[in-house]
């Protein structure tokens, strides 16, 4: 019994001195906390002031997307430093290779888990540096087509011509094949209207070159062409071609389908409805007629 209540006292001394050593460490560090705390707040106002004055002089000389990029970027660095900083000044035994150490293990963890994002960031950060394309441009990406509203470090904002917002990964736009419509302001336009294989192909192709001269927004300077392109079932397709600026685009087409529609039938043109030919043999026609259940029509 007496040696239990021993080493029970044992037990409770040993615990009573670990407390108070723990007690002791905490307020001795108290004071290395409020420095490094202090410290910390100081960084951030640092960051903040070196954001400001990176997005300032970055945007005089690039696009406001990549100043807010690169400031973002400095700010996060800045931070980083404040931390390591404040480590430095709680725990000064741990040196700076342990702590790079620890701090690079802890990025590659944190760059599996979030490597999506950070692909997208570093692939937006590209696209705000090399600049493809810039806000205001009509692109087309694999079944998505519009205006670019927005170009962030995640993602790259597209307004359907139906008005809708599409947010795309800067990832997938950086390593797939996009198309920028409004890289060149001339864009060229085609169509093929068939015509009768009676018809004379001279005087239909002046008809329509005619026609298509008298639209609005076509170019005079490269001026509108046309051509046989196929020889089908039922028609002689022409196609023709013509450039328009790409602000004319879609309103050109409209009128000029209209103009050479109208020009065809004045001139006596007739574009032809496909036609299908049906032969009966003869045999199996009077086969069929003389077999005793076949239906008989009623006048």
């Amino acid at each position: 019994m007496e040696n239990q209540i021993e080493t029970l006292n044992q037990n409770v001394n040993a615990a009573v001195t670990t407390l108070n050593g723990l007690t002791e460490g905490f307020f001795a560090l108290l004071p290395q906390a409020a420095i490094a705390l202090v410290v910390l707040i100081l960084m951030v106002v640092v960051a903040s002031i070196i954001k400001r004055i990176v997005v300032r002089v970055v945007t005089m000389r690039a696009s406001s997307g990549v100043g807010v990029a690169l400031g973002r970027i400095a700010y996060t660095l800045t931070i980083f430093a404040g931390l390591l900083f404040a480590v430095a000044i709680i725990a000064p035994s741990i040196g700076a290779a342990e702590l790079l150490q620890v701090l690079g293990v802890g990025s590659v963890a944190i760059g599996f888990a979030f490597r999506d994002i950070l692909q997208n960031f570093l692939a937006g950060l590209l696209l705000l540096l090399r600049q493809p394309f810039f806000e205001g441009d009509w692109v087309k990406f694999g079944s998505h087509e519009g205006i670019v509203t927005e170009i962030s470090t995640r993602s790259t904002w597209i307004k359907t011509f139906d008005g809708r917002d599409i947010a795309i990964p800067n990832g997938e736009i950086f390593t797939n094949s996009l198309t920028v419509m409004t890289r060149d302001p001339m864009i060229r336009s085609d169509y093929e209207f068939g015509i009768a294989y009676d018809a004379d192909i001279g005087q239909a192709k002046t008809v329509i070159l005619e026609a298509a001269r008298k639209v609005k927004g076509v170019s005079e300077e490269k001026g509108p062409d046309i051509g046989v392109s196929d020889l089908a079932a039922s028609s002689v397709n022409l196609r023709l071609r013509w450039w328009t600026t790409t602000d004319d685009v879609y309103g050109a087409k409209l009128e000029m389908l209209q103009k050479v529609k109208e020009a065809l039938d004045a001139a006596g043109i007739s574009i032809p409805f496909p036609h299908r030919q049906l032969i009966l043999e003869d045999a199996a026609f009077e086969v069929i007629s003389n077999r005793s259940d076949a239906p008989v029509a009623s006048a």
